[in-house]
């Protein structure tokens, strides 16, 4: 690896640190949701791709680990179509798994507050009175890999492992992640 290689690598490794604090759980009755106040993916690549009038697809996960932040206990996953009007400026996100459900008129912060509100994962079944460790994985598409997808005709679960576990290069601009933990899922304290 060349030295500008490893000083990309540091740079991202730094970045993800930085976001780790980044990730606020917020609990419903019976729901865990998450909120990321600094976490923008609406930027870079895919927000260019968005300008030039292409929607992007966004695969979100959720992943509740337990205390030893390897063994998970529950994983959330979504995916939400982002678009863009130019005369508005303003986003489109629609909800493709789950309800299909969809907002307009949104401002960047909004859509992605929206994705964000609409990732969850039931609360029953996970510990309330032992620390557990939250972990937000977000990657925006590429076009192939959408073509892909739609020729699939949907997602499975060997097509999520693929997703997930591809190398991408955190500097791209395509992949983002925020953690949380040690957190109490009965107070969301540490």
């Amino acid at each position: 690896m060349r030295y500008a290689q490893y000083v990309s690598v540091a740079a991202s490794a730094a970045c993800l640190c930085m976001l780790a604090q980044d990730l606020v759980l917020r609990r419903s009755a019976d729901q865990v949701r998450v909120s990321a106040p600094r976490l923008n993916f609406l930027t870079g690549k895919p927000l260019e791709r968005m300008r030039n009038g292409a929607s992007v697809t966004y695969d979100m996960q959720l992943i509740v680990f337990a205390d030893n932040r390897v063994s998970i206990l529950r994983r959330g996953f979504e995916r939400f179509v982002v678009s863009y009007d130019l005369w508005e400026e303003k986003f489109s996100v629609t909800r493709m798994r789950s309800s299909g459900s969809s907002a307009a008129h949104l401002a960047a912060e909004a859509a992605e507050n929206w994705c964000l509100d609409n990732l969850n994962i039931p609360i029953a079944g996970l510990p309330l009175d032992k620390p557990v460790y939250l972990r937000l994985e977000v990657r925006a598409q590429e076009p192939k890999d959408r073509r892909a997808a739609d020729d699939e005709g949907g997602i499975s679960l060997a097509r999520l492992i693929d997703i997930f576990s591809k190398a991408g290069n955190p500097g791209s601009g395509s992949q983002w992640r925020a953690e949380a933990g040690p957190l109490l899922l009965q107070n969301g304290k540490p």
